[in-house]
């Protein structure tokens, strides 16, 4: 008995992509949540603007306030009573601890979406 397999490599890129798209605000909401122990926190307002500004559809992380750029990248202080691992780079510092997290998360939710 033959066998005949016809591979479209157009539909399954076309699937995965609509797996990944699905997929993505789940896991950048997670990701999000993942950061913001590391975010600088004194009143509130810079953690939170992560959750107001950022557009998880889009995979974008946004802190927007008048001075999240400079915290950010210039004062490596931070209050750490509220996030006791805050810290200046919240994002680099958070993706170094949990970048392969990250990435069986990505996974997994691309592949609960297909």
């Amino acid at each position: 008995m033959d066998v005949h397999v016809n591979i479209n490599p157009g539909a399954i890129g076309d699937k995965i992509e609509k797996a990944w798209k699905k997929a993505l605000p789940k896991v950048v909401e997670e990701i999000l949540q993942d950061v913001s122990p590391y975010v600088k926190h004194d009143e509130g307002t810079l953690e939170a603007s992560g959750l107001d500004h950022s557009v998880p559809k889009e995979g974008k992380l946004v802190w927007e306030t008048p001075y999240a750029r400079r915290q950010y990248w210039e004062i490596p202080t931070a209050v750490t009573d509220i996030n006791p691992k805050a810290t200046w780079k919240w994002f680099e510092v958070a993706k170094a601890e949990k970048m392969s997290l990250w990435a069986r998360k990505i996974d997994r939710a691309v592949k609960n979406e297909l």
